[in-house]
């Protein structure tokens, strides 16, 4: 496949921003807000054409950092032996705060992003109609929650730093779908979030994520 426009560089970097959303069994504590529940995805992806095809498959890796803002006043904490995860209010993890004004929750991968692209325009593939289904594997490297508070006129923030029972290993699938470097993109975990029986109220909570897609070079 010839590639005749843009620089010539080998690759392409991939920026993901998506909506952050929780499905399956997720307590109703857990509701997020939407404008405050983001992902960032930052992907190097290299891509080797099929043949003379349409078709080719493409490889990455790069940075996925996950948010969810609660829309409750609460935050996650676990058992002092670490064998769960659970929803405690901030009135009782932080009882002098007069008024808390952001609560969230983050996961940051490495991730893996394997995926087969059909470019309408074979000969600049940079250009035109195309569609990529794929597949990612993750590896957590941080989880931490983190509240805005206010107290004594001041506005501190508490952030603390802990596994929280999120499963070190994900794996999902996805879709992008776009003209040039402009795509729409859908994932679904296929792994859970928390470890079997070790999530807030032991419920089962997968991530989608749906936004847009932009590939630079």
């Amino acid at each position: 496949m010839e590639e005749t426009d843009g620089p010539d560089v080998p690759g392409a970097l991939v920026i993901e921003i998506a909506s952050s959303i929780l499905i399956g069994g997720s307590p109703a504590l857990m509701d997020l807000e939407f404008l405050g529940s983001w992902t960032v995805n930052l992907y190097y992806m290299y891509d080797i054409p099929i043949g003379d095809s349409h078709f080719s498959f493409s490889a990455g890796v790069g940075l996925g950092l996950e948010k969810y803002s609660f829309s409750e006043d609460i935050t996650l904490l676990t058992t002092t032996d670490d064998t769960e995860t659970f929803i405690d209010k901030l009135s009782n993890v932080l009882p002098n705060a007069s008024k808390y004004r952001k609560t969230n929750f983050a996961n940051n991968y490495v991730d893996i992003p394997l995926e087969f692209r059909y470019h309408l325009n074979k000969g600049s593939s940079r250009k035109g109609f195309k569609v990529a289904l794929g597949g990612k594997i993750g590896f957590l490297y941080d989880a931490h929650t983190k509240v805005k508070y206010e107290e004594n006129d001041e506005t501190k923030k508490y952030k603390a730093f802990e596994d929280f029972n999120v499963n070190t290993f994900r794996y999902g699938v996805y879709g992008r779908l776009g003209v040039s470097g402009v795509s729409l993109y859908y994932y679904y975990g296929i792994s859970e979030m928390f470890e079997n029986k070790k999530g807030p109220d032991q419920t089962r909570t997968n991530t989608m994520l749906i936004g847009v897609s932009i590939s630079g070079f």
